[in-house]
């Protein structure tokens, strides 16, 4: 192992280099009248950004109602990446991305603009005219190109830095300590087995120089299922803890481990199958074919509501389903705050600032 490390270690600082040198001469663009927020990762894979971004848009939407949002992403694997666009549903997560699409069918009023060059996309597609705004930049701390007005960094609680070590030695993106140039910590995904470690997290960060402000996050899950026969309407699903269901979890996400636990919780069970796609996967003809061949008969699918969103474009699939008599539930995950009135009273006071900033206060 320790060979192993030895081997991969200059291309780690190949690897750093290479950031810190794509990061130089670039001047970040401040889009005129709006407010930005990013969310973004330290590390690769998956930490909960999405739940937190659709966290974000429910706090701004209730309490700042006059407030047009739009959520800024790249739009990964979506077909179009390159050239941007601004979706109109959600209805086709290929063209636009699984998340994007995911957004945009939560928050039908909220503008999701896609785009590899997000600066370009935002100036072509958005349609939104007012100072009242808001920008969610989702996944956009390593984004240097767009100024933002504060930058949240989420941290996974389950393993938020890896073997501390960047690309491809570990799954970090930049070192721990280029935490300190956001404006908040967010640990996410807090359960009783890891919040043990949690002292010694902090104390990685503190060592590193980042002495951000830090929350705590936790997932809540609620379980509906889908109505095949009713133009895929859905239903709450209320499961029975001493019943002997079985059931086989689906999903290609970032942290499908963390799904398994949220799924587990909430169906009361432990006779849960799991089969495990790689994060974003583009369920085709031919993998929803072979996942139908596995399903039991007396078994539940089960899944999240990011891929259920590229399941059921598929005819076919819904068709065999339906035929088969499956049932499917779908798992939708909500983040809840641990400091709640610290992070609302935060997110107020930049908007406060930003009112001042923009002579947008009314004068008595």
């Amino acid at each position: 192992m320790k060979i192993f490390l030895y081997l991969l270690y200059p291309f780690s600082l190949v690897y750093r280099l290479l950031f810190w040198w794509s990061r130089l001469g670039i001047s970040p663009f401040h889009i005129p009248n709006v407010l930005v927020i990013s969310v973004g990762n330290l590390t690769v894979g998956g930490t909960g950004k999405t739940p937190f971004v659709q966290y974000l848009v429910r706090f701004f939407q209730k309490t700042y109602p006059g407030y047009a949002i739009t959520i800024l992403s790249r739009g990964y694997k979506a077909k179009k990446i390159k050239d941007g666009a601004i979706l109109s549903s959600g209805l086709e997560p290929k063209l636009y991305g699984d998340e994007p699409s995911q957004h945009k069918e939560m928050f039908p009023d909220v503008q999701v603009i896609i785009g590899r060059n997000r600066k370009k996309s935002f100036l072509q597609y958005n349609q939104i005219n007012s100072q009242k705004h808001i920008v969610i930049l989702d996944d956009g701390f390593q984004h240097k190109a767009l100024h933002r007005d504060f930058d949240f960094v989420l941290l996974d609680a389950n393993s938020p830095f890896g073997n501390g070590f960047t690309i491809p030695l570990g799954f970090l993106r930049e070192p721990i300590g280029h935490g300190n140039r956001a404006n908040a910590v967010v640990f996410t995904k807090l359960t009783p087995k890891n919040r043990q470690y949690l002292d010694h997290y902090k104390k990685a960060l503190t060592q590193s120089g980042v002495t951000i402000p830090i929350f705590h996050t936790s997932f809540q899950a609620e379980i509906k299922q889908v109505l095949l026969n009713q133009n895929l309407l859905q239903k709450l699903w209320k499961p029975e803890p001493d019943s002997e269901i079985k059931y086989l979890l689906v999903t290609g996400v970032g942290n499908p481990n963390s799904v398994f636990e949220t799924a587990k919780s909430v169906l009361f069970s432990d006779s849960i199958r799991t089969k495990f796609f790689p994060d974003h996967f583009d369920y085709g003809a031919s993998s929803l074919s072979s996942l139908l061949k596995e399903i039991q008969t007396d078994e539940i699918l089960v899944t999240t509501e990011k891929d259920w969103i590229k399941m059921r474009g598929d005819i076919g699939f819904i068709g065999e389903l339906t035929k088969k008599n499956v049932r499917v539930l779908i798992l939708f995950i909500q983040v809840s705050v641990e400091e709640e009135k610290e992070m609302q009273s935060m997110l107020a006071g930049l908007v406060s600032t930003y009112e001042l900033e923009n002579d947008l206060v009314l004068k008595i």
